[in-house]
């Protein structure tokens, strides 16, 4: 079965780059460019894909919409350094220089970008996002949707809820009950 991948924007490209290949990349038909292949044209009998797109919700819907036969890859770059003890689920994508250190579970069709460390004993769910340089202490649990902003990081012993987005550089120090979106050191929810 060949690979492919579901986007073509950046994260796409950072990607392939990572990977050492190019792939097929399948797009939203409204949005096909000589570079990429509608997604009416995708066949799950002939590709087994990533979901090349940075946003969590977006990777989510994507999958949603995907026939239920679809076989999805992951990718480890040989410059991370994954643990004991450590799970990750299917269609991840673990970028250059990433750690992940020990007794860790990652739920299926995470983003780890470049340079992300995540600290024992942590339990992440689905569609995780963890954005260039962002960092995660131990006994952290997680749920799912959840978006790490570049360089943002959370202490140890730290719960979030589903349907986080976590800004750029921000820190969390206590626990995120509420969904929404969370800015500044400490960070703080903020209101639409």
């Amino acid at each position: 079965m060949k690979r492919a991948l579901i986007g073509a924007g950046g994260h796409a490209k950072e990607v392939m780059m990572q990977m050492g290949q190019v792939l097929p990349c399948f797009v939203d038909d409204r949005y096909v460019d000589e570079s990429s292949l509608p997604i009416s044209s995708f066949d799950p009998n002939k590709y087994e894909v990533l979901i090349a797109i940075g946003d969590s919700e977006n990777r989510c819907s994507i999958v949603d919409s995907l026939p239920k036969e679809t076989q999805y890859f992951s990718f480890i770059h040989h410059t991370s350094i994954i643990g004991s003890n450590v799970s990750v689920g299917e269609g991840s994508f673990i970028g250059a220089f990433s750690i992940i250190t020990t007794d860790i579970q990652i739920g299926k069709h995470t983003l780890l970008n470049r340079g992300n460390h995540i600290g024992h004993d942590s339990k992440i769910g689905d569609y995780f996002s963890m954005m260039p340089c962002a960092v995660m202490g131990g006994n952290v649990t997680v749920g799912n949707n959840v978006y790490m902003g570049s360089c943002s990081n959370i202490r140890e012993k730290i719960n979030i809820t589903s349907n986080v987005v976590i800004g750029m550089n921000s820190a969390v120090v206590k626990n995120i009950t509420k969904s929404g979106t969370y800015v500044g050191v400490p960070c703080k929810k903020l209101n639409k």
